[in-house]
């Protein structure tokens, strides 16, 4: 017999079964665009690299990982940052940190400078999807407002490729045909969306 909504969850979690095993993933389909891998727009030719100077949102908790014993996830920062910087920055682990990819930060980022993490409260981060590019935006003190991914939407639709964000704790996900029926099928075999 299948668990109401506001049952606990069989899978012994604790959590609601709405919550966890029976979470609905709301997905988006994107329009047709004309060339599923549009080009992304280059960056402006002399333009200089962007650093992360003071941002410090992929450290500052936002992002799940143990560095050197210390676990850092939501509303636990990394025990390593410093006056708004990385403390062992040369000495870094490889995983999370030097694994981790700031999609506003790469030399080939297509979004804008309003969107430094810091300032945006949101941190998009470049993942894969069937081996083509896709982003995550998480949360770096904000869920995505409908501004930012009416952004996304159009992003997505211009160049195939697919985002995954979470908004009051429900995942969510935009991208192409074949981009929701697979999340579709993970969600019916119970595997995590991202």
């Amino acid at each position: 017999m299948k668990p109401g909504r506001n049952d606990p969850c069989p899978c012994g979690s604790g959590e609601k079964y709405k919550k966890c095993c029976g979470k609905v993933i709301a997905l988006t389909p994107a329009p047709a665009a004309t060339s599923a891998m549009a080009s992304v727009p280059a960056p402006a030719p002399g333009a200089a690299q962007r650093e992360c100077g003071s941002c410090t949102a992929c450290c500052d908790g936002w992002m799940a990982g143990t560095i050197r014993g210390h676990d850092m996830q939501p509303g636990t920062p990394c025990h390593f940052v410093r006056d708004g910087g990385c403390s062992i920055y040369d000495e870094r682990p490889q995983s999370p940190c030097r694994n981790f990819s700031c999609g506003w930060v790469r030399p080939d980022s297509p979004f804008p400078d309003e969107f430094r993490p810091d300032r945006l409260g949101v941190i998009i981060a470049p993942i894969k999807w069937r081996g083509q590019p896709a982003y995550l935006l998480c949360s770096a003190g904000r869920d995505p407002d409908e501004a930012l991914l009416d952004w996304m939407r159009s992003f997505a639709a211009r160049t195939g490729r697919p985002f995954f964000y979470e908004i009051a704790g429900e995942k969510m996900g935009f991208g192409p045909p074949a981009f929701q029926q697979d999340m579709l099928l993970r969600a019916q075999r119970g595997e995590k969306m991202w």
